[in-house]
């Protein structure tokens, strides 16, 4: 098995065109190749034995005991983020990692199965998923869903993403296309809603769920549940919008505050990389421990599209 590396070849500078095995990371377009090392003691992996696990292909680190898995490897290489051998865990005194061109801070190497950790005997498990949606419009009774992009942070650490373009049964607005930068034609052959939306309800399952601007992306997000028939769960909701004005920042949208922290957004306004900016903003914040996240449960969002709903009917009515 190899995995993709979403990073120009450092010989010939060509794009996707780096991929991952159990061996060494090599280029298809020139003779680049490049053994790498285990990330948390530096040693070389180039001889070692690899198993698979639910996980995919890992070793264990001659050298350290740690157990190695090839996904975290492309993790660290996708991500720009280096293993810091000196700036330890808060919590689980392991291994920090953080990326040296951002303003942003550590966040442990095993994150999140070292997370509210309580005790010496019980420790708290948690899945987070950070997720983006963009829209024909503003108006949920009105416009629709063209794209959903979510970033999953599993227990055991590994990310998985859920990345899908929409059929839009309305032309997109001039103003959409722009700010977006998704046109007609991409929807094309997109799925509809009612193909997508069972699997990323499972995707979401009873994770908590992260966005920037929750007010709006949750309520559409229980909309599409309540009219596909699928079952509201118990989830907890982190705004890091809302946590943004907590921590008194001057400018809390997505936009400043990926200026201010340095953080890259190549694609902003499309549905992955805005949930993926709000994943490194959360670990900022959460790294700061000056402000506990604001969480609020599901039912908070389902009276905002209660309300929406009223509107709706009592604007017909007067109609």
């Amino acid at each position: 098995m190899s995995f993709v590396i979403n990073r120009a070849c450092p010989s010939c500078k060509q794009l996707n065109s780096l991929s991952l095995n159990t061996k060494n990371i090599k280029c298809s377009s020139c003779q680049f190749s490049l053994y790498f090392t285990c990330p948390l003691c530096k040693q070389s992996l180039k001889n070692n034995q690899w198993e698979t696990d639910k996980h995919g292909e890992f070793t264990v680190c001659n050298s350290c005991s740690n157990t190695i898995h090839l996904q975290k490897i492309q993790n660290l290489f996708n991500n720009l983020m280096k293993v810091s051998y000196t700036q330890k865990c808060k919590l689980c005194n392991g291994p920090t990692i953080y990326r040296t061109q951002a303003n942003i801070g550590h966040r442990c190497f095993n994150f999140p199965k070292c997370s509210g950790q309580t005790s010496l005997f019980t420790q708290k498990k948690e899945c987070l998923v950070f997720l983006d949606f963009e829209t024909t419009g503003l108006e949920l009774t009105k416009d629709h869903i063209i794209e959903i992009g979510a970033l999953k942070i599993d227990p055991d650490g590994f990310e998985h993403t859920f990345d899908t373009f929409i059929k839009s049964p309305i032309k997109l607005s001039e103003k959409i296309k722009t700010i977006t930068n998704i046109h007609d034609d991409m929807l094309t052959h997109a799925p509809e809603i009612a193909e997508v939306i069972e699997n990323f309800h499972l995707f979401i399952g009873n994770a908590t769920i992260i966005a920037h601007n929750a007010d709006f992306d949750v309520p559409w997000l229980i909309n599409e549940f309540i009219n596909h028939n699928l079952p509201l769960k118990q989830n907890n909701v982190i705004c890091t919008f809302k946590w943004a004005q907590l921590m008194k920042e001057q400018r809390s949208s997505l936009s400043a505050l990926t200026k201010k922290y340095k953080i890259g957004h190549l694609n902003a306004h499309r549905a992955l990389a805005d949930a993926a900016v709000t994943k490194e903003l959360f670990f900022i914040y959460e790294d700061a421990q000056s402000i506990a996240r604001p969480i609020q449960p599901l039912s908070d969002f389902e009276k905002i599209l209660n309300k929406i709903n009223r509107y709706k009917i009592k604007k017909k009515a007067i109609a």
